[in-house]
């Protein structure tokens, strides 16, 4: 126990050492200041990478390392130093960190445009559940929920389909192999969106909140609470 003790404290003043080392560095070469951001996949295949560039255009003294952590390897990396601050869907447990709100995201039902829910203007996760065949991101945050909500219906989902990521989901449904549930905002400007139709769904964790996570102790610095301001703005 004493020596589990000691290690999470070694962690953080070693994870202090580590950024000012690397800040007063940074000074050296004019830059003025850098930030590790660790986000979600579906934070990353929205609009944070455009949200960042923002930033960094009005703030180009500042420098921003950006890598994919799923859920609970952010809250971990943030809690332990490994970084700065993390994007990630509220759905995790943040307890002990300082947390703020930033963008959100509608999941659909993602059909083929010839598909009969097609014209529909919104359909329930129950009504839709037995066409959603293509599944994105398998054992992720997002998978876990449909499963999760499916075994609340009593029912077992069908994925026939199992893709790494939300882009390849969308070019599998545009094949005309299956639906999906896929979030709007992931799909914006997607080279196949004439041949899909997004139907929204109409269940309350069909939308979903995105927050940015940092730690409650004081050592934020300046460059982070900058970039943290700038995203919940958005």
């Amino acid at each position: 126990a004493a020596g589990q003790a000691l290690l999470r404290q070694a962690r953080q003043v070693l994870g202090v050492m580590a950024r000012m080392h690397a800040e007063l560095s940074e000074f050296a070469t004019g830059v003025q200041g850098s930030v590790r951001v660790v986000a979600a996949p579906s934070v990353l295949a929205e609009r944070l990478g455009d949200d960042i560039g923002n930033f960094l255009r009005q703030h180009p003294a500042v420098r921003v390392s950006l890598d994919e952590r799923v859920s609970q390897d952010i809250v971990r990396a943030v809690r332990e130093g490994a970084a700065d601050a993390g994007v990630l869907w509220d759905a995790t447990d943040l307890s002990g960190l300082a947390s703020v709100t930033y963008r959100r995201d509608q999941l659909c039902l993602v059909t083929p445009a010839a598909h009969r829910w097609a014209r529909r203007k919104r359909i329930s996760f129950a009504e839709a559940l037995d066409d959603v065949a293509v599944s994105a991101a398998p054992g992720g945050m997002m998978d876990v929920l449909l499963r999760r909500e499916a075994a609340r219906l009593g029912r077992v989902p069908d994925w026939r389909i199992q893709v790494s990521g939300m882009d390849a989901a969308a070019r599998i449904v545009a094949a005309g192999l299956g639906a999906s549930v896929l979030p709007r905002e992931a799909l914006a400007g997607h080279s196949c969106m004439a041949q899909l139709a997004l139907v929204p769904l109409t269940d309350d964790w069909a939308v979903r909140q995105f927050r940015i996570c940092t730690r409650n102790d004081g050592s934020t610095t300046a460059a982070t609470r900058l970039l943290v301001e700038h995203l919940h703005g958005q």
